[in-house]
């Protein structure tokens, strides 16, 4: 378990407040008691979550009972949810195992968000990522699904992620260690589990260093895949004039690049006005490229979800819900939402806002005050980069909120945050080179550019009424 030790000091920090996901099973118990053996040296605090899906009835509720019991002797504050599965997937229209990933993480976010923790574990192995790559595999998938799962993204870790299924055991034999067994692993109506009983005892027959090698092909596709998609984003950015019902990208500029970046700047802009791909097929991909090539203006591509994709004459729109005249056809709407670069060190003036947003640069070590301001943001310098723009909020916006794991939906945080809608256009919304939402003015920075452990440089703003802005500080 040496590898799974390293990854630990590497990823958890002194005075995190780590929260473990553990169902009761091999894993998610070996990543528990790891994580405990390390508490007191590395100086961090633990806490365990645990999800019911009351989907075996008795089992499920006896694996509660063993996680909560566990908890209790190791002194650990625990936290139990139970969940119908099975009535909510019908709710979300999708799968049992879908359905429970997704309220497992809203629970999982939710229990970290609470305990204001800043690191969540999870308890996925090499096997686990050898199936995953498998499953997208015979799916059909690009480089993104074929990368599997990261060590790391935002707050959560994947401290077992190098290490199998058979050193997880032994880890728990060696110690003498008890552990749940959930019965519907065995059942081959899940794809997953065919592949676990069946394709990879074969795959071991000619190699049984499998699990080993597919995590780490999946290891050089993530690196090869992010190079590709913090490309494509540079090239959106280069490429992309914003719309108040989506984005445009110039037929010029997209023409130049070739078919590969082509595919991901399509993606990119699909994802920056739909807030996600759900539903988007290769084949929408490649009739909107074939779209660039068409000298029909008005030629459109309609894709999930009330999104089009509409030719013009000098780029193609990307429209979320257009507006359908009687007449004439689609009303686009050309308003431009330019970007304002700031100043560093300076300060920026906010056009219609009355803010200027002053920034400056802090080493780490001489940090003095970091008080809770909502006018103020710390941020890595590191990872912001020195390129920062301020815009306003546009459809599809989405970031990692300080606190939280994933995603979430711009326009969701505002009703979380009680911010009306005639508010949310006039609040400043700050990212990176790259278009990444580093902070919502006055609400939440986000969690991937947070000052941590490892924070070298700290980019400081703060923002001010009525100030004049200068060339520097």
């Amino acid at each position: 378990m040496d590898k799974a030790r390293l990854a630990i000091s590497r990823r958890v920090a002194p005075h995190d407040k780590v929260l473990v996901a553990v169902s009761g099973g091999a894993d998610s118990m070996c990543l528990l008691f790891l994580l405990k053996e390390m508490q007191e040296r590395f100086r961090f605090d633990l806490s365990i979550a645990h999800m019911d899906h009351m989907a075996r009835g008795e089992e499920s509720a006896k694996d509660a009972r063993f996680v909560d019991a566990l908890g209790r002797k190791l002194g650990l504050e625990t936290f139990i949810e139970k969940v119908n599965v099975g009535e909510a997937k019908e709710t979300f229209k999708t799968s049992f195992q879908e359905a429970g990933r997704i309220l497992r993480y809203r629970f999982l976010e939710s229990t970290l968000k609470k305990i204001q923790g800043t690191r969540l574990a999870l308890g996925h192995t090499a096997d686990d990522q050898a199936e995953t790559f498998l499953i997208n595999l015979l799916r059909g998938s690009g480089l993104t699904g074929l990368a599997g799962m990261p060590e790391m993204r935002g707050t959560v870790i994947r401290p077992l992620i190098d290490c199998t299924r058979i050193e997880v055991e032994a880890y728990l034999a060696g110690r003498n260690l008890d552990f749940r067994v959930d019965t519907s692993n065995t059942d081959p109506k899940y794809l997953r589990n065919r592949i676990r009983h069946e394709l990879l005892p074969v795959l071991k027959s000619f190699n049984p260093r499998i699990a080993s090698n597919l995590t780490e092909t999946a290891r050089i596709i993530r690196d090869d895949d992010q190079c590709l998609t913090d490309k494509a984003r540079l090239l959106y950015l280069e490429m992309a004039s914003p719309r108040t019902q989506g984005v445009m990208l110039d037929r010029l500029k997209f023409s130049q690049q070739p078919l590969a970046c082509q595919k991901r700047v399509v993606r990119e802009a699909i994802f920056q006005v739909q807030g996600d791909l759900r539903r988007v097929t290769a084949l929408h991909i490649q009739e909107i490229i074939e779209l660039f090539a068409d000298s029909r203006i008005g030629k459109t591509v309609h894709l999930p979800r009330q999104l089009i994709a509409v030719a013009g004459s000098i780029g193609v729109e990307f429209l979320k819900n257009p507006e359908r005249p009687s007449k004439g056809g689609l009303k686009l709407d050309k308003t431009d939402l330019s970007l304002t670069r700031l100043l560093i060190p300076g300060a920026t003036k906010i056009d219609g806002t009355g803010l200027n947003l002053h920034a400056k640069l802090l080493e780490s070590d001489n940090l003095k005050d970091y008080k809770k301001n909502p006018g103020q943001a710390y941020l890595d310098y590191d990872k912001t980069g020195t390129a920062i723009h301020a815009r306003f909020f546009r459809p599809g916006d989405r970031f990692v909120p300080l606190g939280m794991t994933g995603r979430k939906k711009l326009k969701s945080f505002f009703i979380d945050e009680k911010v009306s809608r005639e508010q949310r256009e006039t609040i400043p919304i700050l990212t990176t080179g790259v278009g990444d939402i580093i902070w919502v003015y006055g609400k939440r920075i986000a969690e991937n550019f947070r000052v941590t452990q490892t924070t070298r440089k700290i980019l400081f703003i703060e923002g001010r009424k009525d100030y004049q802005p200068t060339s520097g500080e």
